[in-house]
């Protein structure tokens, strides 16, 4: 286990990941937390932790005497493929092939300067302007994620001038002859913070899935750095497998 990340949030993750490769079938009962403790080397109060953050996610329930089982998942669950890079992969394209509209709520844009971390980011200078844009993914009326995008301004000079929560933003870019099709991610299990739990209306501390990633257009210009926070009840992610 990586020990950098809390113990009960890497348990939640192998007992998802044995779900989702169905070595764990829906009413199924998952190993004692005794028995789970003594495979993974951690004490029963973490596995505890990790099994009562499943069960308030639905993925488990319990019975009361018999112990805790696999619950049956909604069908409706979109995969997200995590590793294809290539043509727009933004989650608006992803739900509209599932016939969801994603509807975006925006929480600000604007210009910020002097930003050692994101000019880093996006592989730009010292005092080359970035414009941020913050919105709430929203898809069947329910907040599926929490987007912080940021692009470079010299690319994008009259961003101002749209409303983000009509116009989808990959888009625009492409518009502009900078579609990112060519992508670094970067995908964790972390907690909600308050804020984000609010916008993501989960419970302050639920596993949420957070994906970080810089995209570049068919020029290999970086033209994107995002932070998505995502609920996890309504997406999954698929990693494909290297065969060379």
């Amino acid at each position: 286990m990586d020990y950098r990340m809390p113990l009960y949030i890497q348990l939640q993750d192998i007992i998802i990941k044995k779900i989702e490769e169905k070595q764990y079938l829906p009413g199924e009962a998952i190993p004692s937390e005794r028995k789970m403790a003594e495979t993974y080397g951690v004490n029963r109060m973490t596995v505890k932790r990790a099994v009562n953050k499943l069960v308030e996610q639905e993925y488990l329930y319990r019975k009361q005497g018999a112990g805790t089982f696999v619950a049956k998942r909604d069908n409706k669950k979109i995969d997200m493929d995590y590793a294809d890079e290539t043509g727009n992969t933004g989650i608006s394209a992803v739900f509209r092939e599932k016939g969801i509209e994603i509807i975006n709520k925006v929480l600000g844009m604007g210009e910020i300067c002097d930003s050692k971390y994101l000019n880093y980011k996006l592989a730009l200078k010292e005092n080359e302007t970035v414009w941020g844009l913050h919105r709430v993914r929203i898809g069947d009326d329910v907040p599926v994620a929490v987007e912080y995008t940021y692009v470079p301004r010299k690319f994008f000079k009259d961003m101002e001038k749209y409303d983000f929560a009509k116009v989808s933003l990959y888009d625009y870019m492409d518009s502009y002859g900078h579609m990112p099709v060519h992508f670094i991610q970067n995908l964790i299990i972390c907690e909600a913070n308050e804020k984000i739990a609010d916008l993501l209306n989960v419970k302050k501390g639920a596993a949420i899935f957070k994906i970080e990633y810089q995209g570049a257009d068919q020029d290999y210009n970086v033209v994107e750095y995002t932070k998505s926070f995502i609920n996890p009840e309504f997406v999954e992610f698929k990693f494909a497998a290297d065969t060379e």
